[in-house]
């Protein structure tokens, strides 16, 4: 009789402490969790790493002509693109210049100079130079002030980022001495010049 009675008592005990042990593990998980918020709280919200933006603004360059269609000057509109590195932003631009200004754009006066159906085959950024692959029409159509216009149209655009200095035009995949026949040169990379050009 008196085992049994200790072995009662000992089932009790292990009941007893079976029962006790979701007590620990809550106030545990309570510690821990008030411990992340609290954490969390003396960071301050200025600890945290920055969202980029999704969007971003670039300037895209058209023409606008002067003194009876005389003289031609450059003038910067904003677009709205995608946000991203220097080669995305650059890419979005120049896509925004082959689609030429808008239907208000134009009644403001701006036209562009870069022929219509130009595609852009391919951009890449490197070494402080963009090179912008186009197709064929863009070395298509118009006079020395067209081929300067256009040329300086892109030029522009392409060099709004602090790590684009020049740009290189290429056409189809290949590098061409000139374009069409009135010999604008662009075997080189081109560089934006601290003023902005008059055609």
């Amino acid at each position: 009789m008196p085992a049994r009675r200790r072995g009662g008592g000992e089932r009790r005990r292990a009941r007893k402490r079976t029962a006790s042990r979701p007590w620990w593990l809550l106030v545990l998980a309570v510690v821990i969790v008030g411990g992340l918020i609290a954490a969390r709280l003396l960071r301050g919200p200025g600890s945290l790493p920055p969202r980029p933006p999704a969007e971003a603004t670039v300037e895209v360059f058209f023409v606008r002509y002067t003194g009876s269609a005389e003289t031609g000057s450059l003038v910067a509109v904003h677009r709205t693109v995608p946000s991203g590195g220097s080669a995305a932003r650059i890419t979005s631009a120049v896509r925004a210049l082959l689609a030429g200004p808008s239907a208000e754009e134009r009644r403001e006066g701006l036209v562009s100079e870069v022929p219509r159906g130009t595609s852009l085959r391919r951009l890449e950024v490197a070494g402080g130079t963009a090179t912008v692959d186009l197709t064929g029409s863009f070395a298509q159509g118009g006079g020395s002030t067209s081929m300067l216009a256009r040329v300086w149209q892109l030029v522009y655009t392409a060099t709004q980022t602090p790590d684009v200095r020049a740009v290189q035009i290429m056409i189809d995949g290949r590098r061409v001495r000139a374009l069409g026949g009135e010999g604008v040169m662009v075997d080189a990379p081109i560089e934006r010049p601290a003023t902005m050009p008059a055609f």
